[in-house]
């Protein structure tokens, strides 16, 4: 079991990291519109509110709360994020909306 201090760290962001382009928009602005697997690759399709489709796998990073991708499957796109809960960081798990 992970220490407080330990869960904390995991949950800081990486401020030394370039922002990736869906991390302007906020976690429920964005829509899971389905999935593609290509070579062997499952990839998450993600639609903005501009209609945009964009293609997601996990690790990157969307939404405004330093949300990073876990894990893409056909049903959903799982997301943990950073929320304040006004006393720590702490994390929790999120997706975008179908």
């Amino acid at each position: 079991m992970q220490s407080r201090r330990a869960r904390r760290r995991a949950a800081e962001a990486d401020v030394q990291r370039p922002r990736e382009y869906l991390e302007q928009f906020p976690l429920d602005t964005l829509k899971m519109v389905g999935t593609l697997k290509l070579g062997g690759s499952n990839y998450g399709l993600v639609q903005t509110k501009d209609g945009l489709i964009h293609r997601v796998v996990p690790g990157n990073h969307l939404g405004q709360n330093d949300g990073r991708i876990t894990s893409v499957n056909d049903a959903r796109i799982a997301v943990i994020e950073i929320v304040p809960d006004g006393l720590a960081a702490t994390s929790s798990g999120r997706q975008p909306s179908h």
